[in-house]
């Protein structure tokens, strides 16, 4: 995975001189993922952080009218799971999830108004699980590499240039390491036990072609 990264940057920049039909897409999705499998063996996801409302940006770069590569970024506002928030009665507690990597979307024939797209990628996530009460904060965090990150949808096409609809996706997981911040030193160390993880999300989106 370390060097499957690297390896689809590297192909989009080269594929990009070769691409003279080439254009870039913005896209902004909002949606809802529930949790699901464990951030740890016998330690189940939806413990910490129950599901997460996503705002993601997708950009693409076209390389042909029906196939483009890019990358996304996702921030993902947490909701706190049911032993996490035992702790949280006199306490300020926040949970949240950011994901970003590569991917690669295709586009079908267009049915009417209606373009339907699949896509695959591979990336990087990041969860936190904050508390903090009386002015001081603790946090605990874990990342590790997203392996595989399916989506599919639907675009309506209202203009040349601006399409929105439905889509769903499905991201699979390996949190390898930890941290704890109480303010004044952060402790780290790998995950012994690993397990995957999976975020079922479906949304809204919009895309905006340049």
């Amino acid at each position: 995975m370390r060097k499957l990264l690297p390896a689809l940057f590297a192909l989009t920049l080269l594929a990009v001189p070769f691409a003279s039909h080439a254009q870039v897409s913005l896209g902004l999705r909002l949606g809802y993922g529930p949790a699901l499998g464990d951030a740890a063996k016998d330690s189940r996801m939806s413990d910490g952080i129950k599901s997460q409302i996503p705002i993601q940006l997708d950009a693409t770069y076209a390389l042909t009218p029906s196939f483009g590569l890019g990358g996304y970024v996702s921030y993902g506002f947490g909701q706190i799971g049911d032993e996490f928030a035992q702790l949280c009665d006199q306490v300020d507690c926040s949970t949240r999830v950011v994901r970003a990597g590569v991917q690669g979307i295709y586009t079908f024939a267009p049915m009417g108004q209606l373009r339907p797209f699949a896509g695959v990628g591979a990336g990087y996530e990041w969860g936190s699980m904050s508390a903090e009460a009386g002015g001081q904060k603790v946090s605990f965090s874990f990342r590790g590499f997203e392996l595989l990150n399916l989506t599919g949808g639907a675009d309506y096409v209202v203009s040349p240039q601006l399409a929105f609809g439905p889509y769903i996706g499905l991201s699979l997981a390996r949190y390898s390491n930890t941290s704890i911040d109480d303010g004044t030193q952060t402790i780290s160390g790998e995950i012994d036990q690993k397990a995957m993880h999976e975020w079922l999300q479906f949304g809204i989106r919009g895309r905006f072609d340049l």
